[in-house]
């Protein structure tokens, strides 16, 4: 019986240590990478100012354009590294993901008008996607029965770059201008892929290892299991709800009579806020999703944050805005994670990477969705409707839950040998 528990996690013994080593590493390499990417993104909107495009709605469109910039390719690419992954190692697909964002941040600084701005960030979601590689890495190589609380512990990396990122981005706009952020942004993915190359290993699972799968017999495996289409459905319309609001964010904030010379400070807070809570509750709802049913996590989380995103669109000041920072962190934390966690427990070894790509496809189009949308909403009906769309988003899935309590059902997927 030992011996089968053994087996059933996909860890010899004996690499024990290797699995804790590589999440340690990656936990450190991922902060450092989020970080740098944290800490540009939110000041986008005033490059694109700084650019030359000054009135405000069509400033409001083109945040939503090149927010949502690197995943018009990386939504297709990034089950296509997934597979490659399984087939050739996910090292390689870790470095080749973090180099490529370095280098690709590095070139917008030197960006001379939106269009280029806007290109370059296409060519990011081609050749990056680090976050979903090193997700792939951890996922193959961590025992079944601490799946939770990797995947958790590797999401406080997220959630920490995206205190400390924006916070180092305001100051560094503030005092050196604009273009001086992604310079150091692509230095730190730099320092991050140097890391990566040191001291990662890949683990080598013993016994036979089956033939990777194709993309498209990924894609087929999830279709044809309706539990495995509901939560990559729910993923989309998750990441697009948390992420809606986020091109006019520092647009939103001006709006509210922020201090104009502190408003890329203040953004750092509000968004670091909200980060700093979701970094220190990951691991608690990693955790609890190695004990209860993913949609009692989903049901208990969701109305938080959907109410909470909702309120942001009636406050009289953007001092009204730090409480509900606070839970829109603590709960968002049990969301994404949660999703993935249950995709990772019911993939099959040899397809785990390839489906968990597919998950991150599912992430990115939220991501390619929503940023496009919100400039749409926010340029034609108001920024305020951005929230509301945002939070009724993430109440849909709610909703559902209540009106299906026995849809996806917590069974492990059977796979022929």
């Amino acid at each position: 019986m030992d011996n089968e528990a053994d087996q059933s996690d996909h860890v010899p013994p004996s690499d024990d240590f290797s699995w804790k080593r590589n999440l340690y590493i990656l936990w450190a390499a991922q902060l450092i990478a989020m970080i740098g990417m944290s800490a540009c993104v939110p000041f986008l909107p005033l490059f694109i100012r700084e650019l030359g495009v000054n009135d405000l709605a069509e400033t409001k469109r083109w945040a939503g354009l090149v927010q949502a910039g690197p995943f018009f390719l990386s939504f297709i690419t990034t089950p296509i590294w997934g597979a490659l992954g399984d087939k050739y190692g996910k090292k390689p697909m870790v470095i080749r993901a973090v180099f490529g964002l370095a280098v690709s941040v590095f070139l917008m600084a030197f960006a001379q008008d939106v269009w280029q701005l806007f290109f370059l960030r296409v060519f990011q979601g081609a050749v990056s996607g680090f976050v979903a590689a090193s997700l792939a890495l951890v996922s193959s190589s961590t025992p079944a029965s601490q799946s939770g609380f990797a995947i958790g512990f590797l999401q406080t990396s997220i959630s920490s770059g995206t205190v400390v990122g924006p916070l180092i981005g305001g100051v560094i706009a503030d005092f050196f201008g604009l273009r001086s952020v992604f310079v150091v942004v692509a230095v730190l993915c730099f320092l991050s892929g140097i890391i990566i190359v040191l001291f990662v290993r890949e683990n080598k699972v013993s016994g036979r290892v089956a033939k990777p799968r194709q993309v498209r017999e990924n894609i087929r495996f999830i279709l044809d299991r309706p539990e495995l289409r509901q939560i990559l459905l729910f993923i989309v319309v998750v990441q697009s709800g948390i992420v809606f609001s986020s091109p006019i964010f520092v647009l939103f904030l001006e709006s509210l009579n922020t201090p104009a010379n502190l408003l890329k400070t203040l953004t750092g807070v509000m968004l670091g806020s909200a980060g700093l809570f979701s970094a220190i509750f990951a691991p608690v709802w990693g955790k609890r999703n190695d004990r209860q049913d993913y949609r009692k996590t989903l049901a208990l989380a969701l109305p938080f944050v959907g109410g909470a995103i909702m309120l942001q669109a009636f406050v009289p000041s953007y001092e009204y805005l730090f409480p509900l920072r606070v839970v829109i962190g603590v709960f968002t934390a049990a969301l994404i994670p949660t999703l993935y966690i249950a995709l990772s427990k019911r993939a099959p070894e040899d397809t785990r990477g390839g489906l968990m790509g597919l998950a991150s496809s599912a992430t990115l189009l939220g991501n390619l969705l929503s940023p496009v949308i919100c400039g749409w909403v926010a340029s034609h009906v108001g920024m305020q409707w951005c929230f509301i769309i945002a939070g009724l988003l993430l109440l849909s899935i709610l909703a559902f839950l209540r009106l299906h309590p026995d849809s996806g059902s917590d069974q492990q997927i059977r796979v022929e040998p």
